[in-house]
């Protein structure tokens, strides 16, 4: 895991992460149960959350590193939290055959995305830990939904349980690539942006 990478938050969000999911492999059961499922990703959602988290970036690198390529490096970080996911997924369709496994990978590597997106944003705006308030943000949000079900006009649902599964993977899939876009965007230190400004006008 790259240095200035908090690695017990990462690590214990990832470990949490896989043993929900093998305890839903385990259970005898015919159907996959998704709730429970949905259930690690928020320990998943908060290890990714906690990786663009640098408060002493300079003093972590001997060289003095860009934020894009300090962003890079730490994206590496994300192996481990979306690898458990991505075992986990693999564990409960030899378990449980009629589990969507696409379907779940999509959206775990879409909450981590967007989740990812949410902190290089607010360590843009000058927040260097923003993994703490992006973690518990992103768990409210996914409980909320999980237990809130969306009014029946909504045309994607975010965590399809019989219907709605090829729209929910395209929507993750688009909100991924967003997402990514995103993190781009935000991990450009703030003396090019000023200079990309200053061109313009």
């Amino acid at each position: 895991m790259p240095r200035g990478v908090d690695r017990g938050v990462v690590g214990a969000g990832s470990i949490l992460c896989l043993a929900v999911l093998v305890a839903c492999a385990v259970l005898p059961t015919d159907d996959p149960p998704l709730v429970l499922i949905r259930l690690a990703i928020v320990p998943l959602a908060a290890a990714a959350a906690f990786v663009l988290d640098e408060p002493a970036a300079g003093a972590v690198d001997a060289v003095p590193r860009s934020r894009r390529r300090r962003t890079g490096r730490r994206a590496a970080a994300l192996a481990v939290p979306l690898g458990v996911w991505a075992v986990g997924i693999i564990l409960l369709d030899v378990g449980v055959p009629s589990t969507p496994a696409a379907g779940l990978l999509v959206e775990g590597l879409g909450v981590v995305a967007v989740v990812v997106a949410l902190a290089a944003v607010l360590r843009m705006a000058g927040r260097a830990e923003p993994g703490e308030v992006v973690a518990s943000t992103a768990g409210a949000a996914i409980l909320g939904l999980l237990v809130l079900d969306p009014p029946l006009w909504w045309p994607a649902p975010p965590f399809p349980v019989v219907t709605g599964w090829s729209v929910s993977t395209a929507v993750w899939s688009a909100l991924t690539v967003v997402a990514t876009a995103v993190v781009v965007g935000a991990s450009r230190d703030p003396y090019r942006r000023a200079r990309g400004r200053n061109r313009k006008a």
